[in-house]
């Protein structure tokens, strides 16, 4: 089963697989935003101010979060 991926974009969840974006469990952060960009046609610099949370069950990519 490959690695499930959680996107988090403009307000939408969408979960896709790391196989979908030709992508392993090993790509590194800069290897995910890029290949999400693409994936959903946005410039490669848009995913800049996200996050990248690694978990045993799934890997999540969504927007830095600000706690005051």
């Amino acid at each position: 089963m490959s690695q499930v991926l959680h996107v988090r974009v403009d307000g939408r969840s969408k979960e896709l697989t790391m196989a979908m974006l030709h992508l392993t469990y090993t790509a590194s952060d800069a290897q995910i935003k890029q290949a999400v960009a693409q994936h959903f046609d946005l410039p490669s610099h848009y995913l800049d101010e996200h996050v990248i949370i690694r978990s045993s069950q799934a890997i999540i990519v969504r927007p830095e979060a600000i706690y005051g």
